[in-house]
């Protein structure tokens, strides 16, 4: 059993440098590492498998019962156990690494291929901004210093895009089309997609590249956002706190953060009437599902449209 686990230690450690090799972020791979090794660990505590042959769909079944009741490394205090989104990325783990190890000829078939994912209670996403308070936040950043003019580049296309984090961090000069009102972003997986800006995006980025990038850039690289303390690519925590001083300064209470904008731009384009299919080529989801998480209807929203839409809701309608 000892063996087994050395064994599928070493092809995970393989496995990765193939991810690294694909391009994954270094959180992804560290996020690889970390939940593949409880994999590892617990293939060595089990006396009766021995040999890869013995890895079989039930016995995936018996380690996805061990991850429901393995207690979640965010609630020691109260021992609750694994969410079931929490055991998901577990899994779609484990399918990424037994199909790499199909594909390399480490094995002759992928058991983890019947696995059935957890139901997942997924929480509504968090609270949104409103309208009138994107309207605040924009105005209050300043455009006459270089860090403010990136800041508010920054939210302009996070607001007028929907990117994620990693895709605005991660985007250079050649990425930018402003001419054609378009840019070129790399998501998950390393998936290409071209996604159009708005007049107001385009316009705080010509503005940032003329006069602000040009006063915070040090050195050769190419990365759209600079720091404004060293010079170089800036880095998330270093753009957030600027973003939520401003939005402290716009008078908004509400806890800032990348996703939320692109939760903010994806309800507000499906309350303006947008497509739910076009808000998923925005977002770059493969799932309709998953874009439908995203863009969170409030219950009285649905109330108004039921009340103006419903024939039974309207007052002409005849006594039964």
């Amino acid at each position: 059993m000892r063996a087994l686990s050395l064994t599928l230690g070493e092809w995970l450690e393989a496995f990765i440098a193939d991810l690294e090799r694909r391009n994954y972020s270094p959180r992804s791979t560290r996020s690889y590492r970390y939940d593949l090794l409880l994999f590892v660990a617990w293939v060595g505590e089990q006396a009766d498998l021995k040999s890869p042959g013995d890895l079989t769909t039930p016995v995936l079944e018996q380690y996805q019962m061990h991850l429901m009741l393995r207690p979640s490394r965010k609630s020691s205090k109260d021992r609750r156990t694994m969410s079931a989104g929490a055991r998901n990325r577990h899994l779609a783990e484990l399918r990424s690494f037994f199909k790499y190890l199909k594909r390399s000829c480490k094995l002759l078939s992928n058991p983890s291929s019947e696995l059935e994912m957890a139901r997942d209670t997924r929480k509504l996403p968090k609270t949104i901004l409103s309208i009138p308070e994107m309207a605040r936040l924009l105005e209050t950043i300043p455009k006459i210093t270089p860090s403010g003019l990136r800041d508010w580049a920054a939210v302009e296309l996070l607001y007028g895009t929907g990117v994620r984090r990693f895709e605005l961090l991660g985007l250079d000069l050649t990425d930018l089309r402003l001419a054609e009102e378009l840019v070129h972003v790399l998501g998950k997986g390393n998936k290409e997609r071209v996604v159009p800006i708005g007049k107001a995006a385009r316009q705080a980025l010509e503005r940032y590249l003329a006069e602000g990038r040009p006063r915070l850039v040090r050195g050769e690289h190419r990365k759209l956002f600079v720091s404004a303390a060293h010079g170089g690519p800036v880095r998330d925590v270093e753009l957030m706190l600027a973003i939520r001083k401003h939005a402290t300064r716009a008078g908004i209470k509400k806890f800032i953060s990348y996703h939320q904008f692109r939760h903010t731009f994806a309800t507000h384009l499906l309350r303006g009437g947008a497509d739910l299919r076009a808000i998923q080529a925005l977002l770059g989801h493969e799932m309709l599902s998953t874009t439908a998480l995203y863009t969170r209807v409030d219950v009285s929203d649905l109330k108004k449209t039921l009340k103006q839409c419903h024939p039974r809701e309207q007052d002409n309608t005849p006594p039964t």
